[in-house]
């Protein structure tokens, strides 16, 4: 996006006040964290926000692997789901614009980077898509939830994601 002769940053494209940036983001985080461990091949230590002036980055998921023949898939729903709970949470509050999905996929630039760093089929890639997308929209009431929680504490455990998906498991 432009504006005049300059670019717009991906934060003058969203345009959200501080208090939507900071749902936004830990959104974000909470997706990476619900699609993982829908894998049933990972746990979750933590997310945590750290969004900073000058910071590298705005927030982070820690997980950990557990090594085996799905590792490659696992690693691909896990990072979908930071940018498809952005995309759903925008559309759920009705924030979601073409320019602003955009911009959610310019800042998740390094999910998708390691995504091609995988090297899987494209097949492969797109069932992954798909299937952390149905993750992402089926838990999307958790990961709100969590994600608010997320944005009061600065950090959440798995556990604590965890106990709050299942009290809207049916």
């Amino acid at each position: 996006m432009t504006c005049g002769e300059r670019q717009q940053t991906i934060g003058e494209v969203l345009a959200f006040t501080d208090v939507q940036y900071r749902v936004y983001t830990a959104v974000h985080e909470v997706g990476h964290a619900v699609a993982a461990l829908s894998t049933g091949n990972c746990s979750v230590d933590a997310c945590e926000l750290t969004i900073a002036p000058g910071a590298a980055t705005d927030g982070r998921t820690d997980i950990s692997w557990v090594p085996d023949h799905t590792a490659q898939y696992t690693q691909l729903i896990f990072l979908h789901g930071g940018f498809l709970a952005q995309e759903q949470w925008m559309r759920e509050t009705g924030l979601w614009t073409p320019e602003r999905s955009w911009a959610a996929r310019s800042g998740a630039r390094h999910d998708f980077a390691a995504i091609q760093k995988l090297a899987a089929h494209e097949s492969t890639v797109r069932k992954a898509y798909d299937d952390s997308r149905e993750v992402v929209v089926l838990n999307c009431r958790g990961i709100v939830e969590a994600a608010q929680l997320l944005c009061d504490a600065g950090r959440i455990t798995g556990q604590k994601i965890c106990d709050l998906l299942n009290k809207y498991t049916y």
